[in-house]
């Protein structure tokens, strides 16, 4: 029995319990402490909750990307809670997921005893915490980061499963901050050239482009230009006039 306990610690579903537990606890905890963020209260709490009562006009807005409005929304939903608390709820889920990626990026770079180590720090760091707590975006792009910087690591000679960590984290990147674009596309290249451009590659490429589709129609409606956010406006117009 010992060495069946002992074994499951050392495994890869052993991280996932711990980040499973990490999340809820810190759900439950924003949930009974609330930690007031006006770019919460203001902007994605109300934009989740008309997604959920089906008020599309209202629920998205070009600035701020699609992924916090689906993903609040559908927790509103389901839960029947408001929107604030739905942010922080699925916002402290991305928080406690992304302990699983930092684990295995620490253990491909190191060992797997530092790899403990800094999933505890993760845990413990206090400006993530927050801001899971505060229902922000930040936590979705660092699992994002995180899941396309493990996907790097462990391109080479991996399957598809590598594939669909890095379409993943491509996702996160294009759908919940502006930036995000940007700093996807950059992870995508290098991904493109560690892999050696070769058939999930392209299929990252398409399921990159497929996924600024909804932002694009959204800064269209509001610029005119087929652009993943409307702060790249100025410079379309500026090269292609307009």
């Amino acid at each position: 029995m010992r060495e069946r306990i002992r074994s499951f610690a050392q495994s890869p579903w052993a991280i996932c319990a711990v980040a499973a537990v990490v999340s809820i606890a810190a759900a439950a905890f924003s949930a009974a402490f609330p930690l007031l963020a006006t770019d919460t209260a203001c902007r994605y709490a109300p934009m989740a909750e008309a997604f959920a009562a089906g008020e599309w006009i209202e629920a998205f807005h070009p600035r701020f990307g699609v992924g916090m409005s689906v993903a609040g929304g559908l927790a509103v939903r389901l839960f029947g809670m408001d929107g604030y608390s739905a942010c922080s709820l699925v916002s402290a889920f991305a928080w406690g997921l992304g302990v699983l990626p930092v684990f295995r990026i620490a253990e491909r770079v190191f060992d797997r005893r530092t790899a403990w180590f800094a999933a505890i720090l993760y845990v413990i760091c206090p400006q993530m915490l927050v801001w899971a707590l505060k229902g922000l975006r930040e936590p979705f792009k660092a699992l994002g980061i995180l899941l396309m910087a493990d996907a790097l690591f462990r391109c080479r000679g991996s399957g598809w499963l590598n594939f669909a960590e890095a379409a993943c984290g491509l996702l996160l990147l294009f759908t919940f901050k502006v930036d995000g674009v940007v700093v996807g596309g950059a992870f995508a290249v290098a991904y493109a050239v560690l892999d050696r451009f070769r058939a999930r590659t392209w299929a990252l490429a398409a399921w990159g482009l497929l996924a600024v589709q909804p932002m694009c129609w959204l800064v269209f409606e509001w610029t005119g230009a087929w652009l993943p956010a409307p702060q790249y406006a100025p410079y379309f117009h500026r090269l292609f006039g307009g």
